[in-house]
């Protein structure tokens, strides 16, 4: 898929996310500065919103991973929301059925690349 420079964030080389392995990068969604977690899945790169639907805080806030200690399932460091990691639903009684908000994804031979219509890259800091 192509598609031009100025509607998609790079991310990075596909080789810098192994399976089960995640990146964070700072974006801007509708126009709003937004943390999003990227990160291999089932031999798939998926994003989210690093936002968990239960309270406004990082899903990696307290430690520094976003699944669970299987590898199956998406966990809120915090509160212990558990989500599924191809739809971003929840599957805690809490919050059950809401989800994490979706980020399009595209992966090249160029690498991983954000291709989501309300995603944009922040504006890089002049020296």
């Amino acid at each position: 898929m192509f598609l031009p420079a100025a509607d998609r964030v790079w991310i990075c080389a596909s080789n810098r996310i192994a399976e089960g392995a995640y990146l964070k990068a700072q974006v801007r969604y509708d126009g709003e500065p937004v943390s999003v977690v990227v990160f291999r899945h089932g031999g798939q790169c998926r994003a989210f919103k690093n936002l968990c639907v239960h309270m406004p805080r990082a899903l990696d806030c307290e430690q520094d991973m976003i699944f669970d200690a299987t590898g199956r399932y998406l966990r809120c460091s915090m509160h212990g929301i558990v989500y599924d990691p191809v739809s971003g639903t929840s599957l805690s009684e809490i919050c059950r059925g809401q989800r994490l908000t979706s980020i399009d994804v595209v992966e090249d031979e160029q690498g991983i690349w954000l291709v989501d219509r309300h995603v944009r890259p922040l504006p890089s800091c002049a020296a």
